[in-house]
């Protein structure tokens, strides 16, 4: 009767507005498996991926939001897709792992938007491709798992800007790729889910203590995922979404982990399964929207637990896409792959 009771007063209020997805401008080059991060001057610089014909790139472009273009930049010392990047505490972008024709790379290579160069920098002590970043409270980039192209890491390792090396810490419970790492606001790291050896999907999460360089478990999902999405929202909580499970098929639960708890909450379903989307972002009215995975955006509600679907659409469903957030609030989605892998060069504009 409780349920009945709170649909039907639902029901009887006006929904809130979802926002809209409209499209954007092209970029100069075809994209996935790209990065995209914030520059000191509120530019957007764009990194690397595959292009047309599966060319892993070395290109960078820089997309100028209150010009809404993009404009060529310099391009990076290694091509290089599925990497990681990550803004320094000195304003610089650092480019590490990834992979190319070669194989999986462990090198590194740092932007400077003041010279607009890259400068090679030191290596990771481990190949990473699909390696999961956030950076810590202390500016040091922190990149959990990934694979070496053989096989799953259980490896971690931290960033030092003033020498310019990579350092080892503690190693997780289990080896993880396509996993997910989110800075939680006491500053430790939920990292969750993941593929590990022989292929299997994880439902297990850990934290990451900063100050004991340790990893500990956070318990366990209800649903085994990998290549989902992981939103931070203003409550402090964590969404997790979608992704591929245990028969590596698309999915559309969707589960909170509760920091104050150290427990996972499953939550409304998705509107349409989806997997390999870029970063969700997080709302000022305290919801999260979800982008790619799927030709369409959904909004979930973390008072209700539920989504709703986004106003607009992408082109066709796009995977392994770039997004970033501006200090408006609005997502800037670039690129991706649709269904037979093929990249795009579209970018579209999600608004609140």
């Amino acid at each position: 009767m409780a349920i009945a009771a709170t649909s039907q007063n639902a029901a009887q209020k006006p929904l809130p507005p979802t926002g809209q997805i409209t499209a954007g401008r092209d970029m100069i080059v075809s994209r996935g498996a790209h990065t995209a991060t914030i520059l000191p001057d509120f530019r957007v610089l764009i990194t690397g991926g595959k292009g047309k014909g599966g060319i892993v790139l070395s290109s960078s472009e820089i997309y100028d939001p209150t010009k809404e273009n993009f404009t060529a930049a310099a391009k990076m010392i290694t091509p290089r897709q599925g990497h990681i990047a990550a803004v320094l505490s000195d304003g610089k972008i650092i480019i590490a792992g990834g992979a190319n024709s070669r194989g999986a790379l462990a090198t590194s290579e740092d932007y400077d938007y003041e010279t607009g160069k890259f400068t090679s920098r030191g290596n990771m002590h481990a190949r990473r491709v699909h390696a999961a970043v956030v950076v810590l409270r202390d500016g040091s980039p922190f990149v959990t798992g990934g694979t070496d192209g053989t096989q799953s890491l259980d490896s971690a390792e931290t960033y030092d800007v003033l020498t310019g090396k990579w350092t080892l810490v503690g190693k997780m419970s289990s080896p993880r790729v396509g996993h997910s790492a989110t800075l939680l606001p006491d500053g430790r790291v939920l990292v969750v889910g993941g593929v590990s050896v022989k292929r299997a999907v994880l439902a297990s999460a850990e934290i990451y203590d900063p100050k004991t360089k340790q990893f500990t478990p956070a318990g366990e999902m209800h649903q085994a995922r990998s290549q989902h999405c992981a939103v931070l929202m203003t409550n402090g909580k964590v969404l997790l979404a979608g992704g591929t499970g245990s028969d590596f098929k698309s999915l559309a639960s969707a589960e909170v982990y509760d920091p104050a708890t150290e427990r996972f909450t499953a939550v409304g379903n998705l509107s349409e399964a989806r997997e390999r989307m870029p970063d969700g972002a997080s709302l000022l009215d305290g919801k999260a929207v979800i982008l790619g995975g799927a030709a369409s955006a959904e909004i979930f509600d973390p008072h209700l637990g539920t989504f709703r679907t986004v106003n607009g659409s992408f082109d066709t469903a796009r995977y392994n896409a770039a997004s970033i957030q501006l200090m408006d609030g609005s997502v800037r989605i670039f690129g991706g792959f649709d269904k037979s892998g093929t990249a795009a060069a579209k970018s579209w504009i999600y608004r609140p």
